[in-house]
């Protein structure tokens, strides 16, 4: 069974991943999300092709409370404009279907893949789905009441995103990474830290989702003191208090730049223990740029091309975590 075309395939398919999730964020950011009012999978494919479709398309829009609240005076060319940004968006997501599902269906049927990687795949295509839906889902609450999409949504999404992306890589790494013929001595511990630091990794976008939902960048754009102070007020003013946790602004942007901080001296720490081990320097170098993306986007108050880039690499120092697992389960 030849491994390469399907490890090929794998990592394409992670990529296409990745660049969603670019896209993604340049669609919230750019506020084209909400533009296109209606989820059709298969008759969606086409965009408006005369004067007459973009005339029903703005009348959909304009019956939305972002339209009411914010767009009240946009332009038709305004309009093509954040349509045409949403309608790339949901036109490379069917992209990246397709560009997995084929390829799977004529490596299995080839039986170039074996049964237990056939499963897992399965999984992914249905994963693949759920986020077709959960991207909708997303959608759907800002054309209800509020101009901007749930939060919590948000994170689902995005959280999504980065399970498909986990198992996709995680299945590349398997067929990439072959075992040293020395083994390597390496702390017996390693691998619980590593799951440890990717589970606040996993925790870290989750809250970056919230601070991108709330908009709770555009607080407090100073580092590392929060309005000259380490613990900043007004972190528990909601009631109930845990409530302060998912939806306090400020509280969401300190415990986003807190678990920032924590994975880096994790990590730190990893490598020290872990010094012959090169992946370990990977995942390092990967908190370091992710760190200094996230203080660059704080500081600068947002811009678009950093914040995007912060987002994008999340997903890079995940898999640079995941990938130091798999090394070790391969060399152990």
């Amino acid at each position: 069974m030849e491994a390469k075309p399907v490890a090929i395939w794998l990592f394409l398919c992670s990529v296409m991943v990745i660049l969603m999730v670019g896209i993604g964020g340049f669609t919230r950011l750019s506020k084209a999300g909400l533009s296109i009012t209606e989820w059709k999978p298969i008759t969606g494919t086409l965009p408006p092709l005369n004067e007459q479709d973009w005339l029903q398309e703005k009348s959909k829009y304009e019956t939305t409370p972002e339209y009411k609240a914010l767009n009240y005076d946009m332009s038709m060319e305004e309009f093509r404009a954040i349509y045409l940004i949403e309608y790339v968006h949901r036109l490379t997501a069917r992209l990246t279907g397709l560009v997995f599902v084929l390829p799977f269906i004529y490596f299995t049927l080839k039986k170039r893949i074996s049964k237990k990687v056939v499963i897992r795949l399965s999984i992914i295509l249905l994963f693949g789905a759920l986020q077709a839906f959960a991207g909708w889902y997303m959608v759907k609450s800002g054309l209800v009441a509020e101009p901007h999409v749930s939060h919590y949504r948000l994170a689902l999404h995005l959280l999504l995103a980065l399970v498909i992306f986990a198992l996709l890589s995680y299945q590349f790494f398997d067929y990439q990474i072959r075992p040293n013929q020395t083994k390597l001595r390496i702390n017996s511990n390693t691998k619980y830290y590593i799951g440890i630091i990717l589970v606040l990794v996993v925790i870290q976008i989750i809250f970056g989702a919230f601070v991108a939902g709330l908009n709770a960048g555009l607080i407090y754009n100073t580092f590392p003191l929060m309005d000259g102070h380490v613990v900043p007020e007004n972190l528990f003013f909601l009631q109930p208090a845990w409530l302060n946790i998912f939806e306090n602004r400020v509280t969401v942007q300190f415990i986003h730049r807190v678990l920032a901080l924590l994975i880096l001296v994790l990590t730190v720490i990893l490598t020290t223990k872990n010094a012959s081990v090169k992946p370990a320097y990977a995942m390092l170098l990967s908190v370091i740029i992710q760190t200094t993306l996230g203080v660059i986007t704080l500081l600068l108050h947002i811009p678009i091309a950093i914040a995007i880039a912060h987002q994008v690499f999340s997903f890079i120092l995940f898999a640079s975590g995941l990938y130091f697992l798999c090394y070790l389960r391969k060399q152990t």
